[in-house]
């Protein structure tokens, strides 16, 4: 087993754009403003403001990390090709010392005459009020679908049927794909989902669809709670069966509201699209 490296902080989380956000570290603050400002008309310069020079963004689809230069080349590629992109951060979750902050934003924009919009989470390491490490989890199937919707739903078909856990046991039940030890709340709202599941045997029906498609091997990265609030991160690999099998760098944010709202944040391309197809997909957004 992996060891434990997870940092468990005490957090506040408000709306991100909310009145009450002088609830965040004044840090935080500066770089939700930034960030929101950014997001309703973004350009490339106001974009890498938000990084430090030596700043490193882990995304969906990256085999490792990227650095500045292809940080910039990623968002040109993105504007140029959804030149009405808008980015809408609506909750942000952060350490009271204001060094890592949990970001829920939509994204919304025009793909080949196509209308898209998806949901992201943002993990984000803050050097003041830049980020120093960033890493985006989401499922880049809803934003491709529009423009390619021949792309399966790992999870179709999956409906309705007739406490926040420690970091340890639950790096456990990822890693041993035990649906019966992960389940929590009352709602689960997942990639591939319409509507929320709150039956325990549909929610464990959700979990047994993802580990029937892939093995996952995780550790436990950054955490952030508050009163019932919890935002915990896992990193590594998924191992990805079917007709091309390969392990691809892997992630998933799990938040956990104290009103039973369990959602989950992670990526399908790899399981349901070969290597080619996504290829050809990425370079439509990212150019490569």
């Amino acid at each position: 087993m992996i060891a434990l490296v997870a940092a468990v902080l005490m957090s506040v989380a408000v709306p991100a754009g909310s009145a009450y956000a002088s609830a965040l570290p004044a840090n935080v603050r500066e770089f939700m403003h930034s960030y929101r400002q950014w997001g309703a008309a973004p350009t490339v310069e106001a974009y890498m403001n938000l990084f430090t020079p030596d700043a490193t963004l882990m995304d969906s689809g990256l085999a490792a990390p990227i650095d500045g230069p292809k940080i910039r080349a990623q968002i040109v590629g993105v504007l140029e090709v959804v030149p009405d992109y808008r980015f809408d951060p609506f909750t942000a979750t952060a350490s009271p010392d204001g060094k890592v902050v949990f970001v829920q934003a939509r994204n919304t924009g025009t793909v080949q005459g196509k209308p898209v919009s998806f949901t992201t989470m943002h993990r984000l390491v803050l050097e003041g009020a830049q980020v120093r490490q960033g890493r985006r989890f989401w499922d880049q199937t809803e934003l491709f679908r529009p423009v390619a919707p021949d792309l399966p739903n790992l999870f179709a078909g999956l409906g309705e049927s007739a406490s926040t856990a420690e970091e340890k046991p639950r790096q456990r039940a990822w890693n041993s794909e035990r649906p019966a030890a992960l389940i929590v709340g009352t709602g689960l709202t997942g990639p591939g989902l319409s509507t929320p599941l709150s039956s325990r045997a549909a929610k464990a029906a959700y979990l047994r669809r993802l580990f029937g498609a892939v093995d996952l091997d995780l550790r436990a990265g950054h955490a952030v709670r508050q009163n019932g609030i919890a935002y915990l991160e896992w990193i590594g690999t998924a191992s990805v069966a079917g007709d091309h099998p390969r392990t691809v760098q892997f992630g998933i944010v799990e938040r956990l509201n104290r009103d039973g709202e369990w959602t989950l944040a992670f990526d399908t391309l790899d399981v349901v699209a070969s290597p080619e197809r996504i290829a050809q997909l990425r370079a439509l957004i990212f150019g490569r």
